[in-house]
């Protein structure tokens, strides 16, 4: 049986548990140390459970050309 996140009480709570591992996981953290691997597997288990229930829709042509404008300042003169 595979394990996934099933309703919002359980992705919240397993956002609030990856916000503490974080605490004590850094670079230097070993691979086959507990924490770390309790992190990667929460991790996992919420990039599914957002993919799923809070997809990110791609940006159409006209709302990046407008981010594009916006972050260089240019204005559209008409």
């Amino acid at each position: 049986m595979r394990a996934e996140i099933k309703n919002e009480i359980q992705y919240q709570k397993a956002i609030d548990q990856i916000e503490e591992l974080l605490q004590v996981v850094g670079n230097n953290t070993l691979t086959d140390d507990q924490n770390y691997i309790e992190l990667d597997l929460l991790s996992d288990l919420v990039a599914e459970y957002e993919e799923k229930y809070y997809p990110v829709e791609k940006p159409s042509l006209s709302a990046i050309i407008q981010l594009n404008l916006d972050e260089k300042n240019i204005t559209q003169k008409g």
